[in-house]
This record gives structure tokens, sequence and C-alpha cells, in this order.
């Protein structure tokens, strides 16, 4: 099989339009040494199920699976360690809650004067005038980089003159260039000084 059937192949495999036959030669195929390194990972996932050329497990498949699993680490905890952890879990929790009935106690979920009022009508009306100063302050930084940018555009508006009148001097480049033919086409049969 060429490489493109093989990949026409392996896309209805992940679409789940495979027939039994396709399956076994896409497996028949994953199972040689000289597979394309664009398809080698899908190599690994042939190679994986463990399948011999009847499409049934292969005797040594299970003893293999179930070595590879008990080389897995297993951590078991001793009861001394378990009751700690117990015990520490317990203190924890008991800590926790009489916390919070101390706060619930105490009413600071549930304040008897909302934050932020104030009843002395000077001390609000300075808080006010202390915050308006604030914002004031602040609007005023913020104008003054206005500015700096207002002169900024005024600067651009004067290179805009500028680029008229290089404008202007590119025509009278033009004009220069005539003149410099002028003898030419008035004298046509005449050789000038001006031609090598």
């Amino acid at each position: 099989m060429t490489t493109k059937e093989i990949e026409a192949l392996l896309e209805r495999y992940y679409e789940g339009v495979t027939t039994l036959q396709e399956e076994h030669s896409l497996r028949e195929y994953f199972q040689r040494k000289d597979v394309p390194g664009h398809l080698k990972e899908h190599k690994e996932l042939f190679g994986f199920f463990g399948f011999d050329s009847k499409g049934k497990v292969s005797p040594g498949f299970e003893v293999a699976l179930l070595e590879k699993l008990q080389k897995g680490r297993i951590v078991r905890m001793d009861p001394p360690k378990k009751r700690l952890v117990l015990t520490l879990s317990l203190a924890a929790s008991i800590v926790l809650v009489a916390g919070l009935v101390t706060l619930v106690r105490l009413g600071v979920f549930n304040p008897s004067q909302p934050y932020g009022t104030i009843t002395d009508p000077q001390l609000a009306y300075a808080e006010a005038k202390n915050a308006l100063y604030l914002v004031s302050s602040r609007l005023n930084d913020g104008l003054a980089q206005a500015q700096q940018l207002e002169t900024f555009n005024t600067g651009l508006q004067k290179m805009g003159k500028l680029q008229s009148f290089s404008t202007g001097l590119d025509e009278l480049t033009k004009i220069n260039q005539l003149d410099k033919y002028q003898p030419i086409i008035i004298n046509p049969g005449r050789k000038s000084d001006t031609r090598p």
C-alpha cells in the first residue's frame, strides 16, 4: 500500500467507518519496520492493541500488561499515620468552626452602622472636599498631558507645510530640467555647448 492510501485509511479509521479488513490492513502496515516518520505515532497505537494476524490477543499480552501494572508504585499508609491525619483534620475543622462562631458573635458580618456613612455634617463636608480635591488633581494631571499632545499636533501641522514646500521644490526641479534642454528645443539643428 502507498502512503496516500494509508493516510486515507487512517482518516476513515478515526471517523469510525473502516471495515475489519481495512483495520487488518492498517495493523499489518504498522507492524513493518519501514514506516515513514510522520506516521510513526500511529504505529504505536496499532502496536499497543497487541493483536496477531487473526485479530485475537496474543498469548503474552495479558502477562505483559499485568507485569507493567504491578511495577507501578503503590503507597499504603500505615494505621498510626492514618490516625494522625484524621486527628489533625478534625482539630482543624474545630478551630475553623470556633473562629466563625466568634466572628458572628462580634458582629463582623452584621455591622451596626453601614460602611462609609458619616453622621457629622462638618466631617462629611471635609471628606467630600478631600475626595473632590483628589479627583481634581488627577484631572489636572491628565489635562497637562493632553496639552502636550496639542503641542505635538501643532508640530505635525508645521510638518505638513514642509511637505507642501517639498512638493514645490520637486516642481522647480522639473522646470530646471526644462531649462537644460531649452537650447536643444529652440535650435534643434545647432550643436550647443551643453552637449558633450
